[in-house]
């Protein structure tokens, strides 16, 4: 079907996207001609005249950002007790925020998408003290998680229902990645982040969804999160390395925060924004092969009060991948925001995304002997194909009405094509393979997702609280419609010289075949939260979500219609206590009400939705800060969940439960600078991982599928100091054996990967400017991201970038 008929079969919804995206590619031409201002018209906030008095530093702050209309985040931890001697005068934002703050221990970081953060004071360094906040013309400066600052990020966008805090402060595992570690590394797409940090298992990128299938402590978290909204379902989502600003990784149950699923960890991709001060960058590179792309960002505000932000990012990709496969991407994304009064604050961000990849790699079943397959060769015809079209739209809205309630709301919509031609080869032995081929024409996805929550602060004699109260939904549904898919098996046992020959099928034949089912995914959560504030070094954060999860399939020609609809009361609750300023201990408890798997096309129980779940997780940790910009963690933890396998049944599995997977483990994680010249992330993860009250006695003590007990990571960059501009990075990542299948006869070695780079910032035509070169899988190792996945080999990646 080609895509022009495509789009004349749109529903109203469908014709209102292609509306937007006109909109928007006129608000693209626009942003881009504004992007000429002159940057002294773009210029901060100038002087004003400040009459607050000392008192409380909560009451202060309070004042001061409704005297101008800057929003201050901070966490009640940080300011209980403090008090601020006032400002009086005239003063420039910065200025008035240096002097409300002193003798405080805290200093303002201003944030890439307006407003300040406050966080502990750096202290002095090399025998000067530093400035409580320099104020630069680099917007790089201006934002959290710098390669100057050792890509160490202080405070994470908010999480469920908590908002934004203090990374340190906060009672679970997390990991974050700042987008300068990002563009750094060259990373093409998300799974090379995933490779790198410690609590994460490198992941593949699902041909059908373009989000990574991220497993953390040996779960599998496949539905994203962005910018604080939960999807219903990963089918769909497809994310782009160019719209993220950073990516927020829980490591840990998180059903009380974002409700269903996510058993062992979450992943919340934070998008973009409008920048303070005017961005321009331009970027060419290579992914790889002969994949070349061309990127932009411009941001800034359009008016003198910095009301009016804007930001936009528009890519071109074509090329080769390293084993041949011919891959083209055109991605544009663009953000507005607008701080309507000194206490009202909304933005709205639009992506779109067009990839098309032919030739992808196939999966592999039943494998006899995994050393016979190259990673570095292409295996399947190039025919085959993987293609996404998608419109992303978000957005969102903050109210201050006074010091002791916030209003937070967000809505995030979704609209995705896909046309995929999926190879699966099946080992016979001798290195023989038969064939199947999954052909998907035209499907459609649409995921919805939304939260309102109700901050109100107050305190009980001496006992400060910030009680949350919230709802949150998210839905999921798929389209279908005549000869949407059909699947084809190829019975002939060939070599895998010659996989990458055959022949399309006549997909004709199967065009009289029944339609085949709509599936429908929600989940809903009313949640209420209380951060208690006891005193100085404790606190708690308690909480109930009645978590709502609802599937429906009608697969009538499968195995008949299924449905369920089950409800559950998940709590959590955390204790802090932080015996001196620099250390956080905690310890947590969290329930998660997880959907049963809907069992995808390549099973025999096809269309049908297995049982909702529910799963426990009890963590111990500890956050210390070793210099102000070098981060430890390290959290004990156990998670028990039902277990879902496939049993790998040939020809065709079975997708089934039965028994517990009960994960026992420990994770540490190293984030910033140990020196003014060397910055390291690194860490790893130890489990001890099994199979318990099985119905099977075959499986009982086995291991979960695909799951490592063993992960050790360092990723490490050194600024030359004898020659100014030029660091040298690397890494070396370690992930311990896994098992193929449940009955644990088919083990995946472990494997070690090396990457080197290099990066050199210097000045032309009075233009900063940026190189990067980075290799990745310097060894050429073959290796499997999952029983049916191979790794990625061996790629040269390099850029340049310039402000202009």
């Amino acid at each position: 079907m080609n895509s022009h008929h495509h789009r004349s079969t749109l529903c109203p919804v469908c014709k209102s996207c292609v509306l937007i995206t006109r909109l928007v590619f006129l608000i693209l031409g626009t942003a881009l001609i504004l992007s000429a201002i002159p940057v002294q018209a773009q210029s901060e906030v100038g002087r004003q005249t400040y009459a607050i008095p000392a008192g409380t530093l909560k009451s202060v702050l309070v004042s001061f950002g409704q005297a101008n209309g800057v929003m201050i985040s901070y966490t009640e931890s940080e300011i209980a007790g403090k008090r601020s001697s006032g400002v009086n005068g005239s003063f420039t934002v910065p200025e008035a925020l240096n002097i409300l703050l002193t003798d405080t221990g805290l200093e303002a970081s201003k944030r890439v998408e307006g407003g300040f953060t406050l966080r502990p004071q750096t202290p002095a360094i090399t025998g000067q003290t530093l400035p409580l906040m320099t104020v630069s013309t680099s917007a790089d400066n201006l934002k959290q998680g710098t390669a100057e600052e050792g890509y160490r990020v202080s405070n994470i966008s908010g999480i469920g229902l908590w908002g934004e805090r203090s990374l340190r402060d906060t009672p679970y595992s997390m990991s974050v990645v700042p987008s300068d570690l990002i563009e750094n590394v060259n990373a093409q797409d998300l799974g090379q982040i995933f490779k790198m940090t410690p609590l994460t298992q490198a992941s593949v990128v699902q041909n059908y969804t373009g989000v990574p299938q991220v497993i953390i402590r040996g779960f599998q978290s496949n539905n994203p999160i962005y910018d604080g909204i939960p999807t219903a379902s990963a089918t769909g989502t497809a994310v782009s390395v160019i719209e993220v600003d950073r990516v927020e990784i829980l490591s840990g149950t998180s059903g009380f925060l974002y409700g269903g699923g996510r058993v062992g960890g979450a992943v919340n991709y934070v998008t973009k924004s409008p920048t303070s001060v005017p961005l321009r960058t331009l970027t060419f590179g290579n992914y790889g092969g002969t994949q070349f792309y061309g990127h932009t960002d411009v941001g800034g505000k359009f008016d003198e009060r910095g009301r009016f932000g804007y930001r936009v990012n528009l890519l071109y990709q074509g090329g080769d991948t390293a084993i041949g496969e011919p891959v083209e991407q055109k991605v544009a994304n663009a953000v507005l925001d607008w701080h309507i009064t000194d206490t009202l604050y909304a933005d709205v961000k639009y992506t779109y995304i067009d990839y098309k990849k032919h030739a992808t790699q196939p999966g592999f079943y039943g494998m006899a002997d995994r050393y016979t397959i190259d990673s570095s060769k292409r295996y399947s015809p190039k025919w085959t194909t993987n293609n996404r079209e998608s419109h992303k739209v978000y957005t969102s809205l903050r109210w201050d009405p006074n010091k002791h309630f916030t209003l937070r709301g967000a809505f995030f919509y979704q609209d995705t094509w896909m046309n995929v031609d999926q190879a699966y080869f099946f080992d016979q032995g001798n290195r023989n393979f038969t064939q199947g081929f999954l052909k998907v024409d035209n499907e459609r996805l649409e995921n919805y997702g939304g939260y309102i929550y109700l901050d109100t602060r107050f305190s009980t004699f001496d006992i400060d609280h910030m009680l949350t109260l919230g709802y949150s939904s998210t839905f999921h549904r798929q389209y279908s419609r005549a000869d949407y898919s059909a699947y084809h098996e190829n019975p002939d046992s060939l070599p895998l010289s010659a996989l990458k020959h055959v022949p399309e099928p006549d997909w004709d034949v199967f065009r009289t075949a029944p339609r085949l089912p709509i599936h429908d995914s929600r989940q809903n959560n009313i949640q209420i939260g209380d951060t208690i504030t006891f005193n100085s070094q404790w606190s708690a954060m308690v909480g109930l979500n009645y978590a709502t999860i609802i599937s429906e399939t009608s697969a009538a020609h499968f195995l008949g219609a299924a449905e369920y609809e089950k409800s559950k009361l998940t709590p959590t609750v955390s204790l802090i206590y932080k015996p001196v300023a620099a250390l956080t201990t905690y310890a947590t408890y969290m329930e998660s009400l997880e959907s049963g798997a809907a069992v995808g096309s390549r099973y025999t129980n096809r269309g049908e939705i297995l049982p909702p779940l529910v799963s426990k997780q009890y963590e111990i940790g500890m956050k210390y800060d070793i210099n102000p910009n070098f981060l430890l963690s390290t959290a004990l933890f156990r998670i028990e969940k039902a277990n879902q396998y496939s049993d790998l049944a040939t020809p065709i599995p079975t997708y089934v439960q039965d028994g517990l997977q009960v994960h026992n483990g420990v994770e540490l994680v190293l984030t910033g600078k140990i020196t003014d010249n060397l910055t390291i992330m690194g860490g790893g993860t130890l489990m001890d991982i099994s199979v318990e009250k099985a119905n099977n006695p075959a499986l009982e003590g086995k291991k979960p599928t695909n799951a490592s007990s063993r992960m050790g990571k360092i990723y490490a960059e050194y600024a030359l100091p004898w020659i100014e501009g030029l660091s040298l990075t690397g890494g070396i990542y370690y992930t311990g054996e896994r098992y193929a299948n449940a009955a644990n006869t088919d083990k995946m070695p472990g494997y070690t990967l090396y990457d080197l780079g290099a990066r050199y910032m210097t000045r032309m035509f009075d233009k900063s400017l940026v190189v990067r070169l980075n290799a990745t899988n310097i060894t050429g190792k073959n290796y499997w991201l999952a029983s049916d996945s191979l790794g990625v080999p061996r790629m040269i990646a390099f850029s340049a970038s310039m402000m202009f």
